[in-house]
C-alpha cells in the first residue's frame, strides 16, 4: 500500500508541473491591456484573454483597425469563446485586435507572441508587421487552409502602445476562432515556456512509448500474454496520437503534412484506442467483461474508421462527437466489470478501477474542453500517462505473482524429479551424441569425409557478410574433373570413386587448414579461403591445378591427353562489389566456364 501511495503522490506531483497556467492582475477591457512592471517580469507569461476588438466576417489591416476605432464604435468579445455566440456559426472569418500598453522602460527590448496550438488559419500581426502564421487565411472554404503549427512571433516594440491585430479563418473545424488564447511576456520567458512544456509532454510521451514497447517485447517472448501485447499497442496508439493535439516537435517538424491528413490520422488514433482497450480489458477479465461487448464496439468503430478516410474533415469531426457519447456507456460498462472483478477478489481488478476512473475523468475533459463547453486543457495525455504507469505497475507485479508462483511450482517438481535427473541425464547424453552423428551425415560427405554442398551453402553467408563488414579478402575457389563422364564410361564408377577421392587428397594437402573444402557436385569442389586476396589465390588455385596433372592419374578416356585434369575457376569480395552471396557464387561459376570452355587443364580469375 506504501508502494501505491508513493507512487500516487509521484503522478500528482509530475501533473502539477506540468499543467502550471500563467496569470496576471491585469486584465483586457474592451481591447486595452495595460501592463505594469510587474506583470512582464523576466520570467513572466501573459494570457491575452479577455475583451478583444471584434470585426465579424472582415480582415482587416492595422490602419483600418486604427481608423474604425477612431470613426465608429466597436464590438468586442472574448477571444476563446465560440464563433457560434456572435455570429451564430463556427465557420466563417474575423479580426481581432488589442491594444497593448507597456512601460516605457520596455521599449526596444524583445518580446515575444506565442499562438501556441491552433486548429485553423491565423495571422498575427503587430503594428503592421506579420511577425506569424498558420495556414492560409481566407475568406471562403477555397482560399482558407487551415494548420496545426504552433508558432512564436518576435518583435520589438518603438512605443509604448502597441497594436496586435488577430486575422482568423475557420471552414473547417467544429470549433471557431483560436482554440487557444496568445501568450505574451519576453521573448526569454516565451522560449523557456514552451520549452518547459514540450519537456514534460515529450518526457510523458517517450515513457508512454518505452513502456508500451517494452509490454510488445515482452508479448513476442511470451505469445500466451495477450494482455501485454493490447497494453503496449494502447500505449503507442495514446502517445501517438497526443502528438497531433498539443505544441510538439511532430506540427514543427512535420509542417508539410496537411491538416486534413493530421486529423485523420488523430481520429484512427483514437478509434485503434478505443479497439485496443477494449481488447486489453476484455482479455485482462475475461469472465466478467465476455465477447459480446468487444464485438459490439468493433460493430461501432470500424465503420467510423472507414468513413474517417473516405470524408471529409467537416463530415467526420461532426459525427466523432455525435457518437461520442456512446463513450461515456462504454466507460460505464467498463466500470461495471472492474467492479465485478474487484467482487470476484481478481488480483489487479482495485488498481485497474482506480487507473481507470483517472484516465475516464480526462476523457470527460477533452470532450467538454474541444466542445467548447469548458475553458481547460487538453488534460487525456496526463490522464492516459497517469493510468500508463498504473496498469504497468499492476501488470509487472500480476507478472511477478504468476512468475512466483511457476517459479514455486518448479521447485516442487524438481523435488519430484530428483530420481529421474540421472537418467534424463543419460538420455540428454545420448541425444547429444546422436545429434553429433546426425549433424555429421548432413553435413559431411559420404564418400571424401569433407563437407558436403549443405555445409557450403550454409557457411558461405556467413563469411561472406563477415567479408564486407570486416573488410577482409574471401575467395571462392569452383573446381572441376575434366571429362569425369568419361572416365566413369571408360573405367567404371567404382574407379570414379577413386579419382575423387584422390583429387579430394591433393586438395586437402595443400589447402590444409587455410580454407574449407566442400564436395559441390558429383565432380565438382568449391573451396573457401578466408582473408585471402586474388594474387595469392591463383598461386594456391594453380598449385592443386598442376598438383593433380602432376599425379599423372591415368584417363584413356580423353582424346586430349591420357591423364586426369581439373579445371578451377575462381573470385574474390576485393575483385567486385558483389551484392549478393549467389552473385558471388555466379562468378566463380563463369570463370570455371571460362577455364573449361578454353580448353581445360587451367586456372581463370574472374
Amino acid at each position: 500500500m506504501r508502494k501505491i501511495s508513493a507512487l500516487l503522490l509521484f503522478v500528482i506531483i509530475l501533473s502539477g508541473c506540468t499543467l502550471v497556467d500563467f496569470e496576471t492582475n491585469s486584465q483586457i477591457k474592451y481591447g486595452l491591456l495595460v501592463l505594469k512592471h510587474t506583470d512582464i517580469a523576466e520570467n513572466s507569461v501573459i494570457p491575452l484573454r479577455g475583451e478583444w476588438l471584434f470585426f465579424t466576417h472582415e480582415l482587416l489591416s492595422t490602419k483600418e483597425i486604427e481608423k474604425r476605432v477612431k470613426t465608429s464604435n466597436v464590438d468586442k468579445e472574448y477571444l476563446t469563446s465560440s464563433w457560434n455566440d456572435p455570429v451564430g456559426s463556427v465557420k466563417g472569418y474575423a479580426t481581432y485586435a488589442l491594444y497593448l500598453q507597456i512601460p516605457k522602460d520596455q521599449i526596444g527590448h524583445t518580446f515575444a507572441f506565442s499562438t501556441r496550438f491552433q486548429s485553423n488559419a491565423y495571422k498575427l500581426l503587430v503594428d503592421g508587421v506579420l511577425i506569424s502564421s498558420s495556414g492560409s487565411v481566407g475568406t471562403s472554404k477555397d482560399t482558407s487552409a487551415p494548420s496545426m503549427i504552433p508558432r512564436i512571433g518576435y518583435f520589438v516594440p518603438k512605443a509604448e502602445k502597441i497594436l496586435v491585430v488577430l486575422q482568423v479563418s475557420n471552414f473547417e473545424d467544429i470549433v471557431g476562432q483560436a482554440s487557444e488564447e496568445i501568450l505574451f511576456g519576453q521573448a526569454n520567458a516565451i522560449v523557456n515556456y514552451h520549452s518547459d512544456r514540450q519537456a514534460a509532454l515529450l518526457f510523458m510521451n517517450g515513457s508512454v512509448i518505452i513502456i508500451g514497447i517494452y509490454h510488445i517485447i515482452i508479448f513476442l517472448y511470451r505469445k500466451t500474454e495477450r494482455p501485454f501485447l493490447y497494453f503496449g499497442l494502447l500505449s503507442l496508439f495514446i502517445a501517438m496520437r497526443s502528438l497531433f493535439v498539443g505544441p510538439l516537435l511532430l506540427q514543427m517538424q512535420f509542417s508539410h503534412l496537411s491538416w486534413f491528413l493530421l486529423k485523420r490520422i488523430e481520429h484512427t488514433l483514437i478509434y485503434g484506442s478505443v479497439l485496443t482497450y477494449m481488447a486489453f480489458i476484455s482479455r485482462l477479465f475475461p469472465r466478467e467483461a465476455g465477447k459480446k461487448t468487444v464485438y459490439i464496439v468493433m460493430a461501432i468503430i470500424m465503420p467510423l474508421l472507414l468513413l474517417t478516410w473516405v470524408t471529409p474533415p467537416s463530415f467526420f469531426k461532426p459525427l466523432f462527437f455525435d457518437v461520442f457519447p456512446l463513450v461515456f456507456i462504454l466507460m460505464f460498462c467498463i466500470t461495471i466489470i472492474l467492479v465485478k472483478a474487484l467482487l470476484n477478489k481478481r488480483p489487479t481488478a482495485l488498481m485497474n478501477l482506480i487507473a481507470n476512473l483517472l484516465f475516464f475523468t480526462t476523457v470527460v475533459n477533452d470532450y467538454l474542453f474541444a466542445k467548447g463547453l469548458i475553458d481547460t486543457l487538453m488534460l487525456s495525455i496526463y490522464g492516459f500517462f497517469f493510468y500508463v504507469i498504473l496498469q504497468a505497475f499492476n501488470l509487472s507485479r500480476n507478472y511477478a505473482r504468476n512468475f512466483y508462483e511457476s517459479e514455486l511450482l518448479g521447485k516442487k517438481l524438481m523435488i519430484l524429479n530428483t530420481s529421474l535427473d540421472k537418467k534424463i541425464h543419460e538420455r540428454t547424453y545420448e541425444l547429444q551424441l546422436k545429434n553429433e552423428q546426425l549433424k555429421q551425415l548432413t553435413e559431411l560427405d559420404g564418400l571424401t569425409g569433407i563437407n558436403n554442398r549443405r555445409y557450403f551453402e550454409d557457411r558461405l553467408p556467413i563469411c561472406f557478410h563477415e567479408s564486407y563488414k570486416d573488410k577482409w579478402p574471401l575467395t571462392i575457389l569452383m573446381i572441376d574433373i575434366d571429362e569425369f563422364k568419361k572416365y566413369n564410361d571408360t573405367y567404371g564408377h567404382l574407379k570414379g570413386d577413386d579419382l575423387i577421392c584422390h583429387t579430394v587428397n591433393i586438395m586437402k594437402d595443400i589447402v590444409a587448414d587455410r580454407g574449407v573444402i566442400s564436395r559441390y557436385g558429383g565432380e565438382e569442389f568449391a573451396i573457401v579461403i578466408r582473408e585471402m586476396g586474388e594474387v595469392e589465390a591463383r598461386v594456391l588455385a594453380e598449385k592443386i591445378r598442376s598438383s593433380v596433372e602432376n599425379s599423372k592419374f591415368e584417363h584413356k578416356g580423353r582424346s586430349d591427353t591420357q591423364i586426369a585434369t581439373i579445371s578451377i575457376g575462381g573470385t574474390t569480395t576485393f575483385m567486385h562489389s558483389f551484392e549478393s552471396v549467389s552473385d558471388f557464387i555466379e562468378a566463380a561459376d563463369q570463370a570455371l566456364y571460362q577455364s573449361k570452355n578454353n580448353g581445360r587443364n587451367q586456372t581463370n580469375f574472374l
